[in-house]
């Protein structure tokens, strides 16, 4: 790049075509398409040229003056990323680990969190403490994010997380069960939880109605940042963000050690920390989406449980520039 600019992202290739998305490390999101033949590449471009369409850079909503948010509680975060397994029956990941590495770093430097818990190739009773230590911390006032990144299972309709040390048999009774980790969810006092799933089969396994395909690409009342963000802010929420629904989800990236779903994450993360933007999960989902833009074997799910009683809130997360004192 003349501008010596650097970008980090991945692509996808189906086929005799290629879609890929990034972001500059001045904070422009970049979406670009690549072809085998050099014959596809000047098609597409002179479509461009005829129709007179322009691709055009995606950056948050801009807002004439800088938006200053205080919330009533504290930020709290539980990582898991599991990539290593005591039995044959699990292949090792690459991209959990490294992901909640990446995170935390980044929430480290641009959010304010009173406190991330991390958690790598956890065990079942390490995982399930983590959750009890994290109820311990928080009150009904804080907001809460929790990530996991690792493989999961489907038996006769039940979804599990694989901690490490989890068995090639769901019977021996070491797999974490998704009912099971609802109880622990329910005790976690908090104003706002996220959970944000990167795992096989069990994403969309916290019953709940599919918000992401409700969504219109240009429908700008999705957008909370420069309107309603307080509401957002003070009202109830309850959410789940996974990468994929009941069908396996990639490991890494193309060219990376991180997963597809937890770069788009960072990217949107490290933008509106470049912007001085609030962001919502609303917008996380969209830009998750977009990030497997061609890819039809796996699809982002966002919703709200049912029995987990969402108010109309969205978890916000507010760099540390934007926080009001």
């Amino acid at each position: 790049c003349k501008k010596n600019l650097k970008m980090t992202g991945g692509f996808r290739q189906i086929g005799d075509i290629g879609k890929g998305d990034g972001v500059t490390s001045d904070g422009n999101n970049v979406y670009f398409e690549f072809y085998t033949s050099k014959s596809g590449a000047i098609a597409k471009l002179e479509n461009y040229k005829k129709t007179g369409t322009r691709l055009v850079e995606r950056r948050l909503p801009a807002s004439k003056k800088k938006i200053l948010l205080k919330p009533n509680g504290k930020y709290y975060a539980l990582l898991i990323g599991n990539s290593k397994y005591d039995s044959k029956k699990w292949v090792s990941l690459t991209s959990p680990v490294n992901d909640i590495d990446a995170i935390k770093a980044t929430l480290d430097k641009s959010y304010k969190f009173e406190k991330i818990l991390m958690v790598k190739n956890g065990t079942r009773n390490q995982i399930l403490e983590a959750f009890n230590n994290l109820s311990k911390l928080t009150t009904t006032n804080d907001y809460v994010l929790i990530y996991y990144a690792g493989h999961g299972q489907t038996k006769a309709e039940q979804a599990y997380w694989i901690p490490r040390d989890g068995s090639g048999d769901w019977w021996k009774g070491d797999w974490i069960n998704i009912n099971e980790l609802n109880i622990f969810l329910t005790e976690i006092k908090a104003h706002h939880l996220a959970v944000m799933v990167d795992s096989c089969f069990v994403g969309g396994k916290f019953k709940g109605v599919n918000r992401l395909d409700m969504i219109n690409e240009n429908d700008e009342s999705r957008n909370l940042v420069n309107q309603n963000l307080n509401d957002g802010l003070n009202l109830r929420s309850r959410s789940v963000l996974a990468s994929g629904s009941t069908g396996p989800v990639s490991d890494v990236a193309p060219n990376s050690n991180n997963s597809t779903f937890a770069l788009a994450f960072l990217n949107i993360l490290k933008v509106a920390d470049q912007q001085s933007v609030p962001l919502n999960m609303w917008n996380i989902a969209l830009n998750v989406r977009n990030a497997f833009a061609g890819n039809f074997s796996q699809k982002p799910f966002y919703y709200h449980p049912d029995s987990w009683k969402d108010g109309g809130g969205d978890f916000i997360f507010i760099p540390k520039k934007n926080l009001k004192k």
